[in-house]
């Protein structure tokens, strides 16, 4: 699904704005293993990714920390304060063969605005709403990354991303809940002492 597709059903949008938008939005394919460098790059678009998945990192003393998942039908969560802490290595990895939606969402709000597109309250309630979501999100990873123990922590990942072993190796799940691959190890084999 196109996530213009879920916007329309919220915002009246004008079948020549409609093709521009789309227009403006490239579908790409990568490999497993192939990654988007650099801030100038992240903060240039949204990534919506339409098939696969996906994991977003950075490095610090040539030590790879990750710090999201994503997968099909959702926008990679890009945080602002990561690209701007870490500009030259915050990236995006695809963890399997990925279709990605790119966005230019700077152009795209100007299109919009250009247009006089005003959105209604369904709209507002909308964004409201994926606002509200996001923020949840993020309290419950807070949550789980602070307040669980590693091995709650685990319970808590496969649950939330029940892909996550098939695409992501034990390092970068390591590495997302705040543990060692050596605990990780442990937990997986029921020999973790708390």
């Amino acid at each position: 699904m196109n996530p213009l597709d879920t916007i329309k059903r919220f915002i009246t949008v004008p079948p020549q704005i409609e093709l521009e938008l789309r227009d403006m939005m490239r579908e790409h394919e990568y490999k497993r293993g192939d990654t988007i460098r650099g801030a100038v790059n992240l903060s240039t678009y949204a990534f919506y990714i339409v098939a696969g998945s996906a994991r977003l990192f950075y490095t610090v003393g040539g030590k790879e920390h990750t710090f999201s998942f994503s997968f099909a039908n959702e926008f990679i969560m890009l945080s602002r304060f990561l690209i701007l802490s870490h500009p030259d290595t915050v990236a995006i990895q695809f963890l399997e063969p990925t279709k990605v939606l790119f966005i230019p969402h700077l152009r795209m709000k100007d299109l919009i605005k250009e247009a006089g597109i005003q959105p209604d309250e369904a709209a507002i309630l909308f964004v409201t709403t994926a606002m509200s979501q996001h923020v949840l999100a993020l309290e419950e990873r807070l949550d789980a990354l602070q307040t669980m123990s590693a091995e709650e922590r685990y319970h808590w990942a496969m649950k939330r991303y029940p892909r996550i072993t098939e695409c992501a190796t034990l390092t970068q799940i390591a590495s997302f809940l705040g543990v060692t691959k050596e605990t990780l190890y442990r937990i997986k084999g029921g020999k973790y002492n708390k």
